[in-house]
């Protein structure tokens, strides 16, 4: 158990997208600190333990158009 003492609250904006993204990886039995915390530390992790994370964003829409769209101007080489 990590004890802190003289710990001030600050206040940071994020964006609706980013605010389910990071609801989504959060853990039941930690805070968002924690889960700020975790992330930033996080040293060696694994990519699954971020798999689905972004299922439900838009951003990936984008960089898939952006794929076709560099896909359907590739020249072939022959």
């Amino acid at each position: 158990m990590l004890i802190y003492y003289n710990m001030g609250v600050k206040t940071i904006s994020v964006n609706d997208e980013v605010y389910r993204t990071l609801a989504q990886v959060k853990r039941a039995d930690e805070s968002f600190s924690d889960l700020i915390r975790r992330l930033l530390s996080a040293k060696g992790a694994s990519l699954k333990d971020y798999f689905g994370a972004l299922k439900d964003s838009k951003c990936l829409d984008g960089i898939d158009e952006h794929v076709r769209a560099v896909r359907s101007s590739a020249k072939v080489r022959g």
